[in-house]
C-alpha cells in the first residue's frame, strides 16, 4: 500500500474512533450528572447537575430530572423543573404530578413555566387542582411615557405574581375568546377571569411620588364586568420626574393587585 493510502486508512480509522467515542462520552457525562443529581451531598452540586442535564439535549436526561423534582431542596427542584423546560424532550407527566403536591411558590412557578414551554403557549397547564384561569390583557398606560415599557412591565409583574399563587393558571397573551371557550369547555366549573390593568398618571407633590393602578375584573371569555382592584402606593423623598422610582412602585402595585385579587377571588360571583 502506498504511503498516501496508509494515511487515508489511518485518517478513516481515527474518524471512526471519534465517531464512536463522542456519543459514548456524552452518555457517560449524562450518567455522571444523573448520579450527582440523585446522590450529591451538597445541594449546589445537585443543582448544577440538574442544569447540566437540562442543557444536554438528550432524552436520557428526562428520567433523572423527573427524579430531581422530588429533591428535598427547593433550589434543586427549581433547577430540575427549569432543566426539563429547557430540554424539551418530555417530562410533562412528572411535572404535572409534582405541581399538584408542590408547596413552594417559586418551584411552582418554575414548573408552570416548564409545562408552558413543553406544551406550547397555546396549551396552558390546567390540572384538576387549578383554582382559576386568568387572562391578563394588555395594560392601558396613562403615565405619558413613550413606548410599551410600562405596559410590558405591568403585565410581566402580574404574570409573575399570578404564577406564584396556588392554583392560578395564566392564559396565553394572544389567546382568542373562541380558543378560550373551547379550552375551558373541558374544565366545567373552573373559574375564569380577565384582568384589565390601567396605570394612571404619576402624581408628584411635596417631595412624594404617588402611583395608582386600577385593575378591572371581567368574567372570561364572556367579559362581564365584576369589579375592580385599586392599588395606590406612595414613595417619599422623590423630587422631580423619576422614572426609576415610578418603575419600582409600578412593579410593587402590579404585584399587590394580584395579591388583592387572590384574597377576594372567592367572593366574586
Amino acid at each position: 500500500m502506498s504511503r498516501a493510502g496508509r494515511r487515508i486508512v489511518v485518517s478513516l480509522l481515527a474518524w471512526a474512533v471519534l465517531a464512536v467515542a463522542a456519543p459514548a462520552w456524552a452518555e457517560d457525562a449524562i450518567d455522571k450528572a444523573a448520579d450527582k443529581l440523585k446522590n450529591g451531598d451538597d445541594f449546589r452540586v445537585r443543582t448544577q447537575a440538574a442544569l447540566s442535564l437540562g442543557a444536554s439535549k438528550s432524552k436520557r436526561a428526562v428520567e433523572p430530572l423527573c427524579g430531581g423534582l422530588e429533591d428535598e431542596n427547593t433550589t434543586v427542584r427549581t433547577a430540575a423543573a427549569a432543566g426539563l423546560g429547557k430540554l424539551k424532550k418530555g417530562g410533562e407527566d412528572c411535572l404535572e404530578k409534582r405541581l399538584e403536591d408542590e408547596s413552594n411558590a417559586g418551584v411552582k412557578a418554575a414548573i408552570k413555566k416548564a409545562l408552558a414551554g413543553l406544551k406550547g403557549a397555546s396549551e396552558p397547564a390546567i390540572t384538576a387542582k387549578t383554582k382559576v384561569y386568568l387572562f391578563i390583557s394588555k395594560p392601558s398606560d396613562k403615565t405619558g411615557r413613550s413606548g410599551d415599557e410600562v405596559p410590558k412591565l405591568v403585565r410581566s409583574m402580574m404574570v409573575k405574581a399570578a404564577g406564584s399563587e396556588d392554583g392560578f393558571v395564566i392564559a396565553p397573551a394572544d389567546e382568542t375568546p373562541a380558543v378560550a371557550t373551547k379550552r375551558l369547555a373541558k374544565w366545567k366549573g373552573l373559574k375564569a377571569f380577565m384582568l384589565s390593568p390601567k396605570v394612571l398618571e404619576p402624581k408628584y407633590s411635596g417631595g412624594s411620588l404617588q402611583i395608582k393602578i386600577d385593575v378591572a375584573i371581567f368574567t372570561y371569555p364572556g367579559k362581564a364586568l365584576k369589579g375592580n382592584i385599586p392599588v395606590k402606593l406612595t414613595q417619599d423623598g422623590v423630587s422631580g420626574r423619576d422614572t426609576d422610582s415610578e418603575d419600582d412602585l409600578i412593579k410593587m402595585a402590579a404585584e399587590r393587585a394580584i395579591q388583592k385579587f387572590s384574597q377576594n377571588m372567592e367572593r366574586i360571583q
